[in-house]
Parts: structure tokens; sequence; C-alpha cells
């Protein structure tokens, strides 16, 4: 399978590396490290293809050099020259093939690397995000006891109010209800000192 172009990806990328990191949410942090461990793992998987298309090609041209080998060795001497040519550019074919071989490699542990490096990214993301979930959820949770102590605090209140002001209510109540039997004892004395008949009026 051909590698896949990623021009259009890294253009993408390029432009999101144009925010401010402080700036992204945990949540865009972790979706950005996964989008990365796709890309990298992609990256790993066609190098690895070349890789085992390389070392095929190789395994394939020992093959054939080996049978050409064998049936030269039947040959007469005048054909060593030919033997000899097969035999260099063998030689050649396998030296360009084992170096790149080498440089494919060398790639395929730096992809190793990368994609380690972004792993222990993502984890870390995931450990702060776990982190930031946990303190959330402690403030919240501490916020409504404190809401719920509050709102006894003002029943309470609430309850030793309205009881205080019953009470001043019955003892005003009682204070106006004998100062009212007072004031009707004064008059009516008055009234029978002027020989009038309270009942009458």
């Amino acid at each position: 399978m051909p590698p896949k172009k990623k021009g259009k990806g890294k253009k993408g990328k390029k432009k999101g590396k144009k925010k401010n990191d402080a700036e992204l949410t945990i949540e865009d942090k972790y979706k950005r490290t996964l989008h990365e461990i796709e890309a990298l793992k992609d990256h790993l998987a066609n190098r690895k293809e070349l890789a085992r298309r390389a070392q095929s090609h190789s395994e394939e041209w020992k093959t054939r050099m080996r049978g050409a080998e064998q049936d030269l060795e039947q040959h007469e001497i005048d054909q060593k020259d030919v033997t000899a040519d097969m035999t260099r550019q063998y030689k050649t074919m396998q030296t360009e093939m084992e170096g790149k071989i080498r440089h494919l490699e060398a790639e395929l542990s730096k992809t190793r690397s990368q994609l380690a490096k972004t792993e222990q990214k993502l984890k870390a993301t995931q450990v702060e995000k776990e982190t930031i979930t946990k303190e959330k959820d402690t403030t919240i949770a501490d916020l409504q006891e404190r809401i719920r102590t509050m709102e006894h605090s003002f029943e309470v209140m609430l309850h030793e109010a309205l009881d205080n002001l019953v009470r001043k209510l019955d003892v005003a109540k009682k204070r106006w209800h004998d100062e009212a039997t007072h004031i009707h004892m004064v008059n009516k004395q008055k009234l029978l000192e002027f020989g009038l008949n309270p009942l009458d009026i």
C-alpha cells in the first residue's frame, strides 16, 4: 500500500500551532495529542511497509542470485565474465539496499521515539485532566456544603426572628389590652361621677 500523502495534514497542523497552548483547554490538548498519535502511527506503519518491501526485494535478489550462480557453475569457463558482472551488480545493489534498510530503520527508531514522547504527553494530559476534574468536584461539593450550612443558619435565624416578633406582638397586644381596659374603666368612672350611666351612652 503506497504511503499516505500528508501535505494537507501538515498545513492544518501549522495553522493549529499558531494558537497559544495556554488558551487551549484540556479537552483540546487531549484531542490534538490523539491526532498526533494517529499521524505518527500512520507514519510508522508506512516506514515499516517500506522496510518490509526493501527486505523482500533484497531476499528476492539473493534468491535469484543463488539460482543464477548455480546455473553459471554448470556453464563453460568463458561465461565467468558474465558471472562476475552479475555478482558485481548484486553486491552493488545489496550495498544500496542495505543502506536504504539502515536509513529506514533509523527513521523507524526516530518515529518510535516520537510516538513514545507523544504517548507520555497524552498520559500527562490525562492526569492533568483528572486532577482538574477532581479539584472541580471537590470545590462544587464544598460550595454545596456551605450553601446547605448557610440555608440552615438562615432558617434558624428566620425562625428566631419570627418567634421574637410573635413574642413582641403578644406583649404589645397585652399592653394595649391593659391600657384599653384602664382607659375604659377611667372613662366609666368619670361618667358615673357625672351621673351618667355608661350603658345608656
